[in-house]
């Protein structure tokens, strides 16, 4: 019986009956009109060749900001997109747990108008911090921990954030210690007299995930699989140092005057993520 069992599935494999899973179709938007070479493409290409499945990744054509991509994954434009997280996105979405900055993103460097810098090298306490105005893009994750702590928050696009800074309609913005020099380099052009303050590093829970459309197990388990092997070869660590290790001296911030901030949106399940997939300060 056994053996006519293994004939028949034999014979099944070889007429084509049983098939392999097909390859699976993931489809990223173009963010910020950076393409290929947005960070978050890139990790992505590499979850997903060290995920051991056979898969298909493309761009959206259009060029489009982190809220516009959110709907689009709502609507199965794309099935993927990678942002800051928040109990809400948590919910809206299939969230792999694997922090793709390391949690840099909730290292976060202030970009000052250098007028007011001196202002700011002297600053030692949430409270000096919190009588000044900050500006944060449209609907980021960001704007309720620092508000949480008193800070008054503006909103904008991110180019639009750099040109109030210019005409000191806000005062600061902080930025996640992995991308402040390349959005200053990038969006400098709007903010001549910008310039990263030498002092202060506020620090809260956070870190940037990928999000998956709701459904999708497959995908997910995907990258997560290959997000995981990819940090224990160590071809994650090295993809994020090309990205921003260059331009982010990250011994540095340890001799910072350090704010920190609690997160209230924190998750159970984030707080699961093991504590070695994230940046720890030396001291």
């Amino acid at each position: 019986m056994m053996l006519a069992a293994s004939v028949l599935l034999a014979g099944l494999l070889f007429s084509g009956f049983v098939r392999a899973e097909p390859a699976l179709q993931v489809k990223y938007p173009n963010l910020d009109g950076l393409e290929a070479n947005s960070y978050g493409y890139r990790v992505l290409n590499l979850a997903l060749r060290k995920s051991g499945v056979d898969f298909e990744l493309s761009l959206h054509p259009l060029n489009v900001n982190q809220e516009r991509a959110r709907i689009m994954l709502d609507s199965g434009e794309v099935n993927v997109v990678d942002f800051g997280t928040s109990a809400e996105f948590e919910h809206r979405f299939l969230p792999v747990y694997f922090p793709i900055d390391r949690g840099l993103n909730g290292y976060r460097l202030l970009v000052v108008h250098k007028d007011n810098a001196d202002e700011y090298a002297r600053m030692r306490s949430i409270t000096q911090l919190s009588e000044k105005t900050a500006g944060q893009g449209l609907r980021w994750s960001d704007i309720a921990i620092l508000e949480r702590a008193g800070i008054k928050v503006t909103t904008a696009s991110v180019d639009g954030l750099f040109r109030l800074l210019e005409r000191k309609r806000i005062d600061f913005i902080p930025l996640g210690a992995n991308e402040v020099h390349y959005l200053l380099d990038k969006y400098g052009d709007a903010a001549p007299h910008a310039v990263v303050d030498s002092n202060l590093l506020i620090i809260y829970p956070f870190a940037r995930l990928f999000f998956v459309q709701k459904g999708n197990e497959r995908l997910r388990e995907a990258i997560s699989r290959g997000l995981e092997a990819a940090f224990d070869d160590g071809s994650f660590q090295a993809l994020l140092s090309e990205n921003y290790f260059p331009t982010t001296d990250l011994s540095a911030l340890n001799h910072r005057t350090i704010l920190r901030l609690d997160n209230p949106s924190l998750t159970a399940e984030f707080r699961k993520i093991p504590h070695k997939y994230f940046h720890h300060l030396e001291r």
